[in-house]
């Protein structure tokens, strides 16, 4: 057993040295930068180890000790105070220092209670105490770090002592009986605190209790200790919206500090105490019992006689007034005006009486006037503060037209800000006066819809006060113009004429003033101001036809023949005569189209009728422009400028481009007939700067000019009215690529661009193609056929090879020339090569084109066939993955159990996409060799052996390649053994 004891005695004295090396460091690892990363792990690595049991190697180092976990105490006492200002730290940086701090106070503690803690010395009462302190701070320390397990191992060492202070006689306690007890309490306070922190709320409780059955009157000092973490217990609780036991703790924070002399405690305690009475008596509003508010009352009426100059207290009874099912204003206005009497004012301060005047606002707009009224007069007025005034003006004015109507009446406002102007002397800011102009303004739209054409009028005099001085000529006229509007309703013209003749000059001249003047001479019969107007708005209605249309609206509408005649004759007059700038024909257009086509859509479709009249502006538009080029006048005198062409062109170009899908394709190529004539008229006004899109707008306009003319072309029974559309294809799309061939020589296009036009420009191909067909113009099949590889677009020779098979369909049925089919033949085998070429080729759609290919020329030249076979062996081999050399058919049939031939070798333009994942589709290659072979046996019958060999050489190397294991080539070669040869 000797050897053991020694081992383990070894052991003890080789983790006590190793605990002492570690705490000599730690002062310099705690102050080393940057910062030790590992010093948080090793903390927590020795904590686990402590304390260490009662041994005599542990005893022989028990000052030692001592002294160590004496200087971490300190050295963390000292940081922890240094670290509590951040001084430029980062909160990572702080957060890590703060843990590290926390874990050395714990290890300080568990160094000191190895050393003093056992044996006899654990046991005296002196150093019980002493240890129980430390414990109890640490623990704190621990608990506001939230370091709850570190927190738990050194409670459950102060535990020992804690049972070491209770069964301590009195006799060998002396003077030191107080402070035992004060301690133990002190203890079950921490204890209750942990438990709280670890939700643990019913050993909460018990520990509590056990502080309770103590029977000992704390000292005022752990009395208050022991309030402040009730308080944070019923704080927290109150946070997390479990009320009931908020109320409980802080009823117990409340009553062991009321237990207290507030004389004793510290000059923090009186407000420890208002703290806990404020969160009591949120906790009891919370509970929304007739009790629980009996006793906030009960609390806050204390409050008020201990507290009444704070502003808590006055906000308590504030949110216990809102909390009530039926508010009383009057004692809330009072409690307010209180507020507002005693409190001093700053932004926060500010920014809470308004928020409890919004809140009494909802149910008493009288009570929130005041509680303004009062705010403004007797605080913000004297203390000349012009951002809190102006704030505080635009709530009184929103609190003012707002609420129900009886309470709107604007007299108040009107005397409020005649005694705001006298007392500052200056208006309200442009902000504030753009704000409270615009709840105002609402107040005015509201009354003036609901026909209280008066107090409208009432409320835009209001907005026209000396104290929005600031408001702006615009906000000013267009207030004015609506007191004309409410004095036009009241049929009171003299009232809407002194208003006009107040306003400003920039006022008085806008049209819309004019306008509205206008009105009012054609209701009062003043011709002379009816005359003056008129002439306003046709001077300045030069950009909007608009507002001279209403004038003659207005002088129809109001049954005056003479006036209605004026209001047309100035239209005509800019019309037909040169007068100045202003409505002439093309506004009168412009008018009318934008008239037109916000009518356009009816209950979400086109409205055909709509569009019908659209037409015939866009059309008359582009022939009036075209005429007024024929005109030998200047500039100034035309009627239709570059401008007026760019506003029609593009209107018409927006309408095809936003409708073309829904408008009938005849309705859409009218417009785009416009649309082309009047940019054609653009290029050529000589202003560059105003073309750069005009090609992109012309190549578009006969783009899809031309799809409008194929469909309606498609859609036509009548021949001549069918070959009619399909000549307007054609010379639209002749201008189209006309148009395209110069731009992209040119090379002005973006690259995106570019791709589309080259895009339409296949597309437009393809329609010319089709036209030509219905118009049976055979000779311009060729040059269109070389405009298909005019630029390269892969994407769409699916449906040109399509077209393609129908052209060659027509070709045959009107018996022409075999030239025709030749150059059919030749553009299908260049799209069927083309196609190869591309990286990601469909290789289904390429075998059907080759079948097809082989198909149509097997009667007219078998050359074409024959490579046909040739390409479709030299695809199937590359998708197949198959290299081969040639080796040809010999004149004897081969055996059957020979190997069959290689296929020949491939083409150099077939090599560029030799790896495709997609195989050559093998009913295809079947129905290519079968057929292949048939034709051979047909020549072996027509005793033609040359040929015969020839072909069924090409079926069995196409047979080769076929991926079936070899069945098909094993069938048709059966079938060729068969054959009888003559010599």
């Amino acid at each position: 057993m000797a050897p053991a004891h020694s081992s383990a005695k070894t052991e003890r004295e080789k983790k006590l040295k190793s605990l002492l090396s570690f705490a000599s460091d730690l002062t310099k690892r705690l102050t080393a930068s940057p910062h030790d990363i590992t010093l948080i792990e090793d903390l927590q690595t020795h904590i686990r180890n402590l304390p260490f049991p009662f041994s005599p190697t542990v005893a022989a180092k028990q000052d030692e000790l001592d002294r160590t976990g004496t200087e971490l105490w300190n050295l963390s006492t000292r940081l922890r105070r240094e670290y509590s200002q951040p001084n430029g730290r980062s909160r990572d940086d702080v957060a890590r220092k703060k843990r590290a701090l926390c874990l050395l106070r714990v290890l300080a503690f568990l160094l000191l209670d190895t050393a003093g803690g056992q044996a006899t010395k654990g046991r005296e009462v002196k150093n019980c105490i002493r240890l129980m302190k430390v414990a109890l701070k640490a623990a704190r320390v621990c608990l506001d770090d939230k370091q709850l397990d570190s927190a738990t191992k050194v409670l459950e060492r102060a535990a020992d002592y804690q049972d070491i202070l209770g069964n301590a006689k009195d006799g060998d306690r002396n003077g030191e009986a107080n402070v035992s007890e004060g301690l133990r309490i002190e203890y079950f306070a921490v204890r209750t605190a942990l438990a709280w922190r670890q939700d643990r709320m019913d050993t909460a409780e018990h520990m509590f209790s056990k502080s309770k059955q103590l029977n000992c009157e704390p000292q005022p000092s752990t009395a208050e200790n022991m309030v402040d973490l009730l308080y944070e217990m019923g704080k927290d609780l109150l946070g997390k919206r479990n009320y009931e036991l908020a109320v409980r703790w802080l009823e117990r924070a409340h009553d062991v500090l009321g237990e207290q002399g507030l004389e004793n405690l510290s000059p923090d305690a009186g407000e420890l105490r208002l703290s806990i009475m404020q969160s009591l008596v949120q906790a009891y509003m919370k509970l929304k019992s007739t009790e629980a508010q009996r006793r906030a009352w009960d609390l806050v009426n204390l409050l008020d006689t201990d507290y009444g100059e704070k502003m808590v207290v006055q906000l308590l009874k504030l949110e216990l007034l809102s909390e009530s099912d039926t508010i009383d204003s009057s004692r809330y206005y009072t409690v307010l005006l209180r507020l507002i009497r005693s409190v001093v004012l700053t932004d926060t301060n500010f920014r809470t009486i308004i928020h409890y005047i919004h809140k009494i606002k909802d149910h008493s707009n009288v009570t929130a006037r005041r509680s303004l009224d009062d705010l403004i007069e007797l605080r913000l007025l004297s203390d000349q503060n012009q951002d809190w005034i102006e704030k505080a003006v635009i709530t009184r004015i929103w609190v003012g037209t707002t609420g129900s109507s009886s309470e709107q009446s604007n007299e108040p406002l009107q005397e409020l800000f005649e005694n705001i102007s006298r007392k500052t002397k200056h208006p309200l800011s442009a902000p504030a006066t753009h704000a409270a102009q615009t709840l105002l303004w609402k107040r005015v739209e509201a009354t003036y819809s609901q026909e209280q054409y008066a107090v409208a009028e009432s409320w835009c005099l209001l907005s026209l006060h000396p104290l929005f001085e600031k408001a702006g000529e615009l906000n000013k006229a267009k207030i004015a113009r609506k007191v004309i509007l409410c004095a036009l309703a009241r049929q009171d013209y003299a009232a809407a004429r002194e208003v006009f003749l107040k306003m400003s000059d920039t006022g008085r001249d806008e049209p819309i003033s004019r306008y509205l003047m206008y009105k009012v001479a054609l209701n009062s019969g003043d011709s002379e101001l009816a005359v003056q107007c008129l002439d306003l708005v046709c001077r300045q209605s030069s950009k909007d036809a608009t507002l001279l249309y209403a004038c003659v609206l207005e002088a129809q509408n109001s049954g005056n023949k003479r006036q209605a005649i004026v209001a047309l004759e100035k239209v005509l007059d800019k019309y037909e005569y040169s007068a100045p700038a202003g409505i002439h024909l093309p506004a009168l257009l412009r008018c009318t189209a934008r008239l037109l086509v916000s009518e356009l859509i009816k209950d979400g479709n086109l409205n055909q009728d709509v569009l019908e009249e659209i037409c015939k502006v866009f059309e008359s538009g582009a022939s009036q422009a075209k005429a007024s080029r024929r005109r030998p006048s200047t500039p100034a005198q035309q009627l239709f400028t570059s401008s007026e062409f760019e506003w029609f062109s593009k209107n018409a170009y927006n309408l095809s481009l936003k409708y073309c899908a829904e408008m009938h394709p005849a309705s859409l190529a009218r417009i785009l007939d416009a649309c082309i004539q009047l940019i054609t008229l653009l290029k050529e006004q000589d202003q560059p700067e105003a073309t750069n899109d005009l090609p992109l707008r012309l190549m578009f306009c006969n783009f899809l000019a031309a799809c409008a003319y194929t469909t309606l072309a498609r859609a036509e029974d009548n021949i001549q009215d069918c070959l009619q559309c399909y000549l307007a294809v054609r010379r639209h799309s002749q201008d189209f690529r006309r148009t395209a061939a110069e731009q992209l020589q040119a090379e002005k296009l973006e690259d995106s661009a570019v791709i589309d036009v080259i895009s339409k420009h296949f597309q437009v191909v393809k329609l010319e193609l089709e036209a030509a067909l219905k118009l049976e113009d055979w000779a311009s099949l060729e040059a269109l056929f070389e405009e298909c590889w005019k630029y390269k677009n892969p994407n769409h020779y699916e449906t040109l090879a399509d077209l393609i098979l129908i052209i060659h369909s027509c070709i045959v049925k009107a018996d022409l020339d075999g030239k025709y089919q030749t150059k059919v033949f030749t553009v299908l085998q260049k799209i069927i090569n083309l196609t190869w070429c591309q990286s990601n080729n469909d290789i289904v759609k390429l075998s059907r084109w080759i079948r097809c290919l082989f198909q149509l020329a097997l009667t007219f030249d078998e050359s074409i066939s024959l490579k046909c076979l040739d390409q479709a062996k030299d695809i199937a081999s590359v998708r197949k993955g198959v290299s081969t050399s040639p080796l040809p058919l010999p004149a004897e049939p081969f055996p059957l159990n020979s190997p069959p031939p290689s296929s020949s070798p491939m083409k150099a333009n077939a090599d560029v996409c030799a790896k495709g994942e997609k195989h050559y589709p093998s009913i295809e290659l079947e129905w290519l060799a079968t057929t292949a072979f048939n034709h051979a046996v047909d020549y072996y019958v027509a005793n033609d052996d040359e040929r015969c060999r020839l072909w069924a050489e090409k079926a069995l190397a196409l047979a080769q390649v076929a991926e079936d294991g070899g069945e098909l080539r094993g069938l048709l070669m059966g079938k060729y053994s068969g054959l009888v040869w003559k010599e």
